[in-house]
């Protein structure tokens, strides 16, 4: 399995030049906490940055200043982690982990956004995983292995 098979292809994207007080209306309004920062390419987007409410709360404490005065680039996070689609699930796993991110855009071969991958996403199947594995194990003690 993929990141790409289990990925979220609704993204909710913003630009950097956005009023921050945009992007936390539209993040509250729609019940996510991160929205990819992207710029355009003809009909594309590529994923250049991510803002997350963490990145809000910490921008307007650093910067001391009201949301309505900060634009997106004032707070988002510019190294962004994406993961081609091809990514295997313990890939992405892992390079989640190193980078101690919640959320990594999925782009194409052609570096084009399309989905966003949560910890959410990957829990079920991780959780599947383990529960097989531990199928498994019980299979082989019942057969005396």
């Amino acid at each position: 399995m993929n990141v790409g098979q289990i990925c979220s292809r609704e993204v909710y994207v913003v630009r950097a030049t956005e009023p921050l007080v945009q992007a936390a209306q539209e993040m509250q309004k729609r019940h996510v906490g991160a929205m990819v920062v992207v710029e355009s390419r003809g009909d594309a987007v590529r994923p250049t940055a991510i803002v997350t409410d963490r990145d809000i709360v910490r921008g307007q404490l650093t910067h001391g200043l009201d949301l309505h005065r900060l634009k997106v680039r004032d707070v988002m996070s510019r190294d962004l982690l994406t993961l081609p689609e091809q990514a295997s699930v313990s890939e992405a796993i892992e390079r989640m982990n190193v980078r101690c991110v919640r959320r990594a855009p999925i782009v194409n071969e052609a570096g084009d956004l399309v989905g966003i991958l949560s910890f959410d996403d990957l829990l079920p199947v991780a959780v599947a995983d383990v529960q097989a594995l531990a199928k498994l194990v019980d299979r082989q003690a019942q057969q005396g292995r």
